[in-house]
């Protein structure tokens, strides 16, 4: 199965992937409005369960999306907005509804989610810049070397936060 081949599905099973995101924002909306300081403790967990859920499509939709403008050059005008944009709506809408409810910070796994979301912001930045300077033959043979050298950026981007955070 390809890349193309799943956004397709996903375009192609509409019903389901808007299913999965109403279920979501319903399932956040119903967490909000029964959390309270006296049950947060068994609740942080179900959240941290909806904010992974939510937030890992999410991330996904947004690289494809920038994918899509800054690498293809294609219109967002022609692309499916369930694959597209209904993950990344769904990620603000239930961040911004968790996050008035209680504090992202004891939501657990949510530091490491937010720091993995920001080596990648770094690293799909670099890779650009990379690829939009001209190096030579490594970044003409496609997407495949592009790949590979996001994820060695990466891992290079992982190492380097887990041994500044030692640091500390």
């Amino acid at each position: 199965m390809t890349i193309q081949e799943l956004i397709d599905w996903f375009s192609g099973n509409e019903y389901g992937v808007l299913g999965y995101f109403l279920c979501i924002l319903l399932l956040t909306l119903l967490i909000t409005v029964i959390a309270n300081q006296s049950n947060f403790r068994k609740l942080r967990y179900v959240m941290s369960g909806l904010v992974f859920a939510v937030t890992i499509p999410g991330i996904l939709a947004v690289l494809l999306i920038l994918y899509s403008i800054l690498f293809l050059g294609a219109s967002l005008l022609n692309v499916s907005i369930i694959a597209y944009f209904l993950p990344v709506i769904t990620m603000i809408l239930t961040l911004i509804i968790l996050s008035r409810k209680v504090s992202m910070k004891d939501i657990p796994g949510f530091d490491k989610l937010s720091a993995l979301m920001i080596i990648i912001g770094i690293t799909f930045i670099i890779i650009f810049i990379l690829q939009k300077s001209f190096f030579g033959v490594f970044f003409v043979g496609g997407f495949v070397q592009l790949l590979i050298a996001f994820l060695i950026v990466l891992l290079i981007l992982k190492l380097s936060w887990s041994k500044l955070r030692k640091q500390k």
